[in-house]
């Protein structure tokens, strides 16, 4: 699956799928073509020396688990910024996502290039009408699959992370989440989170040379009754297809 998406992809997940992705990576952003690349093999874990959060800190990511977990499904609009430390820049794109239980996701990027990206449960599409392809691979062997299960209700926050409580502004949680096994490709999560709701707001991906990868959530909705058919694919006519790894 191409980088952009997956940093987007890794970054929505962090505020659905937060402990699930501990064991993963994260890519960097551009356009070189779809990796080939199997997934890597889960990190070994750390020894826990750590003490457990305080109950403030606890609080919050125990709400941050409910707000999700009692979804069965969820729409918004999402700014992706990258910035790179070192260059000094920005790549932003903007769309919107659509997510159901249980493992069913759609990314539409408007700007600056239209692409598409569905996960209907079984299958992962990637269309860029602009090139006029579209990629394929089963979901088994791609990453997403680890993405998506939090929302089933399964993983803990506090047992895969260290998290503290940040200065914030009043109607907001920041939570800086560091991952208690090695995750190789990011350092730190930090999330901005409702108070009143703990519906993640933005989630920020720090990766170990300091560049960013930001997703701002809007008009967020959960259980609005998405269907199915909102996650199926069929390519238009002509469109060249390309088979990865795994199907």
């Amino acid at each position: 699956m191409r980088p952009l998406f997956f940093c987007a992809a890794l970054a929505f997940a962090l505020a659905l799928a937060l402990p699930a992705l501990a064991d993963q990576g994260g890519p960097t952003p551009g356009p070189e073509p779809v990796p080939k690349a199997l997934p890597k093999a889960p990190a070994e874990p750390l020894p826990d020396k750590r003490p457990p959060p305080s109950t403030e800190v606890q609080r919050v990511l125990d709400g941050i688990q409910a707000f999700y977990a009692d979804a069965t499904d969820l729409r918004a609009g999402f700014t992706q910024t990258y910035t790179y430390k070192v260059y000094g820049r920005t790549q932003v794109s903007k769309g919107r996502v659509l997510f159901k239980k249980p493992r069913m996701m759609r990314w539409d990027y408007k700007s600056p290039v239209s692409k598409v990206f569905v996960a209907d449960g079984v299958t992962l599409w990637v269309y860029e009408p602009e090139e006029n392809q579209a990629f394929r691979r089963d979901l088994a062997a791609s990453q997403l699959p680890v993405a998506l299960t939090f929302m089933s209700g399964r993983g803990k926050l506090a047992d895969e992370f260290d998290a503290r409580l940040m200065q914030s502004p009043a109607d907001i949680y920041t939570v800086e989440l560091i991952p208690r096994r090695h995750a190789g490709d990011y350092q730190s999560l930090l999330l901005k989170v409702d108070r009143q709701t703990f519906a993640v707001r933005s989630s920020t991906v720090v990766d170990p040379v300091g560049n960013t990868n930001q997703v701002v959530f809007s008009n967020v909705k959960t259980n609005t009754g998405i269907k199915d058919a909102a996650f199926k694919f069929s390519p238009p006519k002509g469109v060249r297809i390309i088979t990865e790894p795994g199907r």
